[in-house]
């Protein structure tokens, strides 16, 4: 294994061992055994990444305010709350160590990326 494959093997190992991982797992467990719920959390979850990955032009702004007057009932549930608050604080994690790469490794993109629109 090279030097590269360690460490991403390394990394991977410590975000799972990371305490939000490990707080992540265990929300996770206690949705899972509320099915509904669980199903109610997934529509969430796949209505926000349509929103933030839709290849239309949207307002993001009113769109994210759009949902969170939809969802606000929803997120009061505590389960709820919290199963959130832990996939955001891992994919927080995740997104610095990702874009840390990305700052980091200069694949002479500039050019290019001017072209595309985010």
């Amino acid at each position: 294994m090279n030097q590269v494959e360690e460490c991403t093997s390394a990394l991977v190992k410590a975000i799972q061992d990371s305490e939000e991982y490990q707080s992540f797992l265990k929300i996770k467990e206690r949705v899972a055994q509320e099915p509904e719920l669980r199903e109610q959390i997934n529509a969430f979850r796949r209505h926000n990444f349509e929103v933030q990955n839709s290849p239309d032009v949207l307002d993001m702004y009113d769109e994210i305010d759009k949902m969170s007057r939809e969802y606000q009932e929803f997120r009061k549930n505590p389960l709820v709350d919290e199963f959130l608050q832990c996939e955001l604080r891992v994919c927080r994690i995740i997104q610095k160590a990702t874009m840390e790469i990305v700052f980091a490794v200069d694949l002479d993109t500039k050019d290019i990326a001017e072209g595309l629109r985010f």
